[in-house]
């Protein structure tokens, strides 16, 4: 039993963990909330007069039990 670690050696290594994590937190926020982008500006690569056309067919359940799906997404070329 002498060769246990104390009760207090413990407490101390786990208050050390919670504030080291605490002030890591801190720091990595902090970094964030500061960042800069500088002088980039954001890429666009669609116009925004795009359209488009979605269909939404739903069919009824045809028992409760069943518990499948399906979905199916086309996406068709620009007529021109």
């Amino acid at each position: 039993m002498e060769n246990d670690i104390s009760n207090r050696t413990i407490v101390v290594l786990v208050l050390l963990t919670v504030i080291i994590s605490v002030l890591s937190t801190l720091v990595v926020l902090n970094e964030v909330y500061t960042m800069k982008m500088g002088d980039q500006k954001p890429v666009v690569t669609a116009s925004p007069k795009n359209q488009g056309q979605i269909s939404l067919e739903i069919k009824p359940q045809k028992s409760v039990s069943e518990a499948t799906g399906r979905v199916a997404f086309e996406i068709k070329p620009k007529s021109s």
